[in-house]
């Protein structure tokens, strides 16, 4: 298996325990503190996260063969990319939007429902 894949993998495991782990008690209090963490990385690296970073750069050592010298593949975000394949198109703007309200709404479910 190739290291992107691998990576995407991880990622989309990320992604849903982030979204739904609030859904085990025992998962809430880890995700008070992941959540923030996520959304931390995400602000200190110009919007970008790191998973992505890393599965485009797998992605452009295993496709360098394919290209020519002079031609720069250009890689969408993760969650881009999942949104095409469901031929979801939205802009740029309201994918972070989407994003950030994502993590942000399962940061409150999880915070609400581990006071309770």
């Amino acid at each position: 298996m190739k290291k992107s894949a691998i990576v995407n993998r991880i990622h989309t495991g990320i992604i849903i325990y982030s979204l739904f782990g609030w859904l085990f008690k025992s998962q809430r209090n880890i995700l008070l503190l992941l959540l923030p963490t996520l959304q931390y990385q995400f602000l200190v690296n110009d919007n970008n996260c790191v998973l992505t970073q890393l599965e485009n750069k797998f992605l452009k050592e295993e496709n360098k063969d394919k290209k020519e010298d002079d031609e720069e593949i250009i890689y969408d975000s993760f969650i881009g990319e999942k949104l095409k394949q469901y031929n979801i198109n939205i802009s740029e703007k309201q994918r972070e939007l989407l994003i950030h309200s994502s993590v942000y709404g399962s940061f409150i479910i999880s915070y609400f429902l581990s006071c309770f």
